[in-house]
């Protein structure tokens, strides 16, 4: 990473070739060095590789330089700041007629009460629902601690001073970034969305605060004055029953440092009642506990085990040693089939003890406290440590010859990611999802072109080029997950990721859309079909106010479609799922 103020400047990368065969009778690649920002130029190989930075008059950017060896290659981010002394521009100065939203207590920390809150014109409705043509301004907020009662079932916004924290330490007065921000909403859909690039909250003593946040360059301000409604959600950290359960089962996968590296050694560990088949799979009607648990780096030429220790449920999702990520972590039953569940739950927070006599844990699943005890040693283990990252190159594809999607009842939905890849293009996601739940599944993961801000009508081209008007091939990334285009089933065994075809989206002139596609997988089967309907932002699935933040938290696959079409699941578990 290389980064310039705004008046520009020379940039310099260094390189060498090391164990070259100079006397091969085959060509040697030369080093390539390119870059498609217009603001980079005399980008030139020679000793080094230099480049020049323009002056810059506008906001903070960024590009990157590619250099090429043959089929190898290595980036180089190119940052350049804004000019200094600009301050945003006024803009938008809002009056909140509504402060809600919920206190969660110490449930995602400790030592912090943690509100979710918004400030809006007209609320949500009694769904949950954000209503059309109304503002929010979201804010995650961590305050001190308030072990009091609540006030008709509401809780008070402790006065105080609230910075933005890009980094979600949880800390007291902060707002964390990931899970704040602005939303405008018009008759139809999702308008606006976007990310503070700084806020800061001041609340008094009589309740009325001021927002003060950038967004987009602009200023806003927000006030409030009046009584808010912030709903008291600790109930799910008190245990309102105690489950004790004796396990006769316990197993884990081993996924090595590739998680944390150099940091934790990562093991998918699970606890239940029968265990699973010879297979590996979970067997209907069992009962399973999941925890994502990272221990010491370990010497393996010993061989593998789970250290001796006890692991503590973190919120913050650390991936440091004797922790367990609660983000992967949960309880689950299956019924009859195998393929679904018939209870499921977060674990939240509480310790896993390991040592010689077996396991033991105390741990939160909702409202209720599960002991459990496990006598034995933890096995077997699977080992699926890659050595720091991969999951293999496929083929991925389960079928067995060509297929046409049936997308009669279905329902497109769709996300914006702007420049997500840092091409210069613009990110778009998209999934046809069945409206019952079960049927064909495809997505797409596709590059518009760079002023493609508000629609991504077109023809693309499957392909890994990254220019515009393609779409990205589907494969399994580092952390396991299914990225990129793909078509899948429900039933968890039938998928099939794109690398080669076509698809285009057409806008239909009334409100509708029609996609069609003609693509092969892997193996080479043809995989066909052609959707026409309204489309729909993927916020719409999101926006639920109510506790929408604990499900964003517990299980992220309801963001449809998210950057990876599985998002909670690893290896194991992809064509289960």
């Amino acid at each position: 990473e290389m980064n310039f103020e705004a008046e520009g400047g020379n940039g310099v990368i260094t390189w060498e070739l090391e164990e070259v065969t100079r006397f091969s009778p085959v060509g040697q690649p030369v080093v390539e060095a390119t870059c498609e920002a217009e603001w980079v130029s005399d980008v030139t190989v020679a000793e080094d590789i230099t480049f020049v930075v323009a002056a810059n008059e506008g906001e903070a950017r960024e590009t990157k330089v590619v250099v090429t060896y043959g089929e190898q290659s290595f980036d180089v981010a190119v940052k350049q700041a804004a000019p200094k002394g600009e301050e945003p521009t006024d803009g938008v100065v809002f009056e909140a007629a509504i402060l809600t939203g919920q206190y969660y207590g110490e449930y995602y920390t400790p030592d912090a009460g943690n509100y979710y809150i918004f400030f809006t014109d007209y609320g949500f409705d009694e769904a949950g629902y954000m209503l059309t043509n109304s503002i929010y301004y979201k804010l995650d907020l961590y305050g001190e601690l308030y072990e009091g009662e609540a006030i008709n079932g509401c809780i008070p916004l402790p006065a105080g001073t609230y910075i933005l924290d890009a980094n979600d330490t949880m800390a007291v007065g902060t707002i964390g970034a990931s899970y704040s921000g602005y939303i405008k909403t018009n008759d139809t859909d999702v308008e606006i969305e976007a990310a503070y690039e700084a806020a800061e909250l001041v609340v008094k003593e009589d309740g009325s605060c001021t927002l003060t946040a950038t967004i987009n360059g602009e200023k806003h301000t927000v006030t409030f004055s009046g009584e808010s409604t912030i709903a008291d959600k600790r109930e799910v950290n008190e245990a309102v029953d105690t489950i004790e359960r004796q396990m006769d089962f316990a197993y884990a996968f081993y996924y090595g440092d590739q998680y944390s590296v150099d940091v934790a050694d990562n093991f998918y560990f699970f606890l239940s009642d029968i265990g699973i088949d010879e297979n590996g799979w979970e067997i209907p009607n069992g009962t399973y506990y999941r925890f994502d648990l990272y221990s010491e780096i370990l010497n393996t030429e010993e061989g593998v085990s789970i250290p001796y220790g006890t692991y503590t449920l973190d919120a913050t999702n650390s991936f440091a040693p004797n922790t367990v990520c609660v983000a992967n972590s949960m309880y689950y039953v299956l019924d009859d089939t195998g393929y679904d569940y018939t209870d499921q739950a977060a674990i939240t927070a509480g310790v896993l003890v390991v040592d010689e006599e077996g396991v033991r844990a105390e741990i939160m699943v909702g409202a209720t406290k599960h002991i459990l005890t496990y006598y034995g040693e933890v096995a077997p283990i699977f080992e699926y440590s890659s050595g720091g990252g991969g999951s293999g190159d496929g083929p991925y594809s389960t079928l067995y010859e060509d297929i046409y999607c049936n997308l009669s009842n279905h329902t497109l939905y769709y996300m914006s990611y702007g420049d997500y890849y840092e091409v210069g293009y613009q990110n778009w996601t998209f999934g046809i999802m069945p409206n019952g739940g079960e049927g064909d599944f495809v997505q797409f993961d596709v590059l518009a072109a760079a002023d493609s801000v508000d629609s991504f009508f077109g023809e693309y081209t499957v392909t890994d080029s990254f220019e515009s008007y393609t779409a990205c091939p589907g494969y399994i990334d580092g952390g396991g997950y299914m990225s990129g285009s793909w078509y899948y089933t429900e039933d968890g065994v039938t998928m099939a990721p794109f690398v080669d075809g076509w698809m285009d989206i057409k806008d239909n002139g009334d409100g509708t859309a029609t996609v069609e596609f003609d693509v092969y997988d892997d193996y080479g089967y043809n995989i066909t079909g052609s959707w026409t309907g309204e489309m729909h932002s993927a916020y719409e699935i999101m926006s639920r106010a109510g506790d929408f933040k604990q499900v964003r938290k517990v299980a992220k696959k309801i963001e449809v479609p998210a950057k990876s079409a599985i998002t909670t699941v690893k290896k194991q578990d992809i064509a289960k799922f």
